[in-house]
């Protein structure tokens, strides 16, 4: 299960001459009590720095660096992770993710994560902000093993909500595969136009400006999580959520929220009880640098 080491080429989509083409690869061991990097590549605007160990047992806490302030047209970034066997990792960014206006070819983000045997990689990202004119196209894939533990997140906002502008952006696209031992367990892609399709439809955002996703694969992931789930965001009136159990060992949580500290905090509640469940401790408010 070993991701390929080979250059990344860009996108055909993706015009060679504007933007810049991110790369950012790393591998995790356990060596000893520990998680650690061992092999790791990056090229800006993608950077990262060396792993923390914020819940004082080995786990490697590992923040992804756009040090650009964010992403342009034209940029490709691609993203390989190798959590290799046994190996615990969480992965996060120190701040969200902005969009910028894409007059012409968009922007695009590829990401491959592989998860081997006992391994266990969150990755918790801040939320992405897609400006006015803005396209944006993020592919994620994940390999895990049967034994392997994954818990993913995805935020996306309507756009910059505080200055009044929302749902201004051109396109967002989002798709998602997660395989077990190379069956595919999940497909989730979403396609964002709202001059196409009026995301405050009724059905669809309606007054929310706030979409968070997480997703949660292994073999501790029992029938009764999605209840235990679905119960915490029953008993919350601020924001609006459902959480389904639609594979064995597979979970899917889809969030609405009218502000980022609402979702944020009904976002936490559900990691913890996942957390809890699958890795066997709590959740703890995660550093931003």
């Amino acid at each position: 299960m070993t991701p390929p080491r080979e250059r990344p080429t860009a996108p055909d989509a993706m015009s060679p001459t504007t933007g810049k083409h991110g790369v950012l690869r790393v591998t995790f061991e356990p060596r000893g009590e520990r998680t650690v990097v061992v092999d790791q590549f990056w090229r800006v605007p993608l950077q990262v720095m060396p792993p923390s160990y914020q819940d004082e047992d080995g786990q490697a806490f590992l923040y992804i660096l756009n040090p650009t302030g964010g992403i342009v047209q034209g940029d490709r970034l691609e993203v390989d992770l190798l959590v290799r066997a046994g190996a615990k990792v969480l992965v996060t960014t120190p701040s969200a993710t902005k969009v910028y206006r894409t007059e012409d070819g968009g922007a695009a983000e590829t990401n491959r994560f592989v998860v081997e045997a006992g391994g266990l990689l969150e990755y918790l990202p801040d939320q992405t902000i897609p400006f006015a004119a803005a396209s944006f196209r993020r592919t994620t894939r994940v390999e895990a093993h049967r034994t392997a533990t994954v818990i993913m997140g995805e935020i996306l906002s309507a756009g910059r909500v505080a200055s009044g502008e929302a749902f201004e952006f051109g396109r967002v696209e989002t798709d998602l595969c997660i395989t077990t031992d190379g069956a595919v367990r999940l497909l989730d892609r979403l396609d964002l136009r709202p001059r196409a399709l009026p995301l405050r439809a009724l059905g669809v955002w309606e007054d929310h400006h706030h979409c968070a996703s997480l997703y949660a694969v292994g073999p501790g992931v029992g029938d009764g999580l999605a209840g235990r789930v679905a119960a915490c965001l029953e008993s919350r009136k601020d924001v609006h959520g459902s959480a389904s159990a639609p594979d064995e060992g597979l979970l899917v949580v889809r969030m609405l929220g009218h502000t980022m500290p609402e979702l944020r905090e009904v976002g936490f509640e559900v990691w913890d009880i996942l957390r809890r469940e699958l890795v066997g401790k709590r959740a703890r408010a995660l550093r931003k640098l």
